[in-house]
């Protein structure tokens, strides 16, 4: 399973590399090449919805078929943890919150393309900076806090489990709520600066 999650991954950073580059390449252009290359930009960002949905899926059913090969699960799961805490197990690591942020930021991205027809000039804008923000967290994502990385030497039975101070019932909801509302920054900001100018 870590291979797939890997891969879904490195797949989400290249398609969110080129919805940045083509979108900000078709910004300037007034041509019908510039229109195609700013679509191909905006389907690449749908994309990217999907690869990191695919990433955090593969992390939660790790979680629930206690994949103890992957170190993330191994360090934040155990087979006692109740449902609600193995769904806990995604956000309560670092390269867990990061691949959730990704994947909130992700589905701000996901709905704002869908809607690009409302204002196409400012949601061209709104796609790049998000695309640019998408990268940042995905080259954390896959080159500096792996949450694929497999555990080495001898695979244990069982898993650290999750840290005690979050197995509480508000600490399931907390941090959710807490990173849904920053990664929307980047959704709510070119709107803003919309209105202003």
């Amino acid at each position: 399973m870590s291979q797939i999650g890997s891969f879904a991954l490195l797949l989400a950073l290249g398609l969110s590399a080129y919805s940045f580059l083509a979108g900000f390449v078709a910004l300037f252009g007034k041509d019908a090449a510039s229109a195609r290359l700013g679509e191909t930009a905006r389907r690449a960002g749908i994309a990217t919805f999907a690869a990191v949905l695919l990433a955090a899926i593969v992390l939660v059913m790790a979680a629930f078929n206690n994949d103890f090969s992957i170190a993330y699960i191994r360090q934040h799961s155990n087979r006692d943890l109740s449902v609600a805490y193995k769904f806990a197990v995604l956000w309560s690591g670092q390269e867990g919150s990061l691949l959730f942020w990704s994947l909130l930021l992700a589905g701000y991205g996901f709905v704002l393309r869908l809607r690009y027809k409302t204002d196409q000039r400012l949601f061209a804008y709104a796609s790049v900076i998000m695309a640019a923000v998408q990268v940042f967290f995905l080259m954390i994502l896959n080159f500096a806090a792996l949450p694929f990385a497999l555990t080495q030497g001898t695979i244990p039975a069982d898993g650290n489990g999750l840290n005690p101070l979050l197995q509480y019932p508000e600490m399931v909801i907390h941090p959710p709520c807490s990173i849904w509302d920053t990664s929307a920054l980047p959704y709510l900001l070119p709107s803003r600066w919309a209105r202003s100018s």
